[in-house]
């Protein structure tokens, strides 16, 4: 995957669709209108006690979806893990070569039990044999698809685990078909670093009653429905109350 930015929305993280990125880890919530803080005490603060079962808007909390991402590269894991701070999400990378992902990534779902899955790494197609559905003309996206099937034997519900598989120039229509949510590469183009934490924050901080705007994450990767396709999805954000 490429790093490098040739557009000014790459430069800004969290702030595509509306919500709060900068919302923290643990017991301190912001609100995403006016980035007004709230601690522990709140729901004690705003509860109406003539009422006690009629809270203010504000006492509620928040919880966007929660991250587990598999990276064939360690550079760009760490890179990954830094942008995930600056988009405020929890998320638990690790550094597996794209032909273990699939042998641990069950395993990791138990542990972890995120509401959004990322494989990615390196994947190359060998152009000079030509037949783009042929699965032993790419690097490593047979390992991309038996990474889903195996995510898929976990939790076979296309929106209780959303996954975002692939990287540059992967065999996208077998990925989707596997059971993969979003994947590269239509085209069989290059893609961003950026391109699956795109999809991942999206599908974050979208409510849990909404579907997803695929346009919306599509114009905002590098290559566009070039380098990134998907099917209907539903985000993981979900809010609560009382406020925590």
């Amino acid at each position: 995957m490429n790093m490098n930015r040739n557009n000014d929305r790459y430069k800004k993280y969290g702030s595509y669709y509306g919500y709060n990125s900068n919302m923290k880890k643990g017991n301190s919530y912001y609100n995403g209108n006016d980035m007004q803080k709230y601690e522990n005490q709140s729901c004690i603060r705003d509860v109406d006690f003539e009422n006690p079962n009629i809270f203010k808007k504000e006492a509620v909390f928040k919880r966007p979806g929660t991250v587990l991402h598999l990276d064939g590269d360690s550079e760009y894991a760490q890179k990954c893990k830094e942008n995930y701070k600056k988009m405020g999400m929890t998320a638990y990378i690790y550094t597996i070569p794209e032909s273990e992902q699939y042998k641990q990534v069950y395993s990791l779902l138990q542990k972890i039990r995120p509401n959004i899955l990322v494989l990615t790494g390196h994947d190359a197609f060998m152009k000079k044999r030509n037949d783009i559905y042929n699965i032993d003309n790419y690097k490593n996206s047979r390992y991309f698809i038996k990474g889903v099937l195996e995510a898929r034997r976990y939790e076979h519900n296309l929106d209780n685990l959303v996954i975002f598989a692939g990287a540059c120039q992967s065999y996208y229509e077998a990925i989707i078909s596997a059971g993969a949510n979003f994947a590269s590469a239509p085209k069989r183009v290059l893609i961003d670093m950026m391109d699956p934490l795109i999809v991942a924050e999206t599908i974050a901080y979208t409510p849990v009653d909404e579907f997803v705007s695929i346009s919306n994450i599509i114009s905002n990767t590098r290559e566009g429905i070039s380098g990134v396709g998907g099917i209907q999805t539903r985000g993981a954000f979900r809010t609560g109350m009382p406020g925590l």
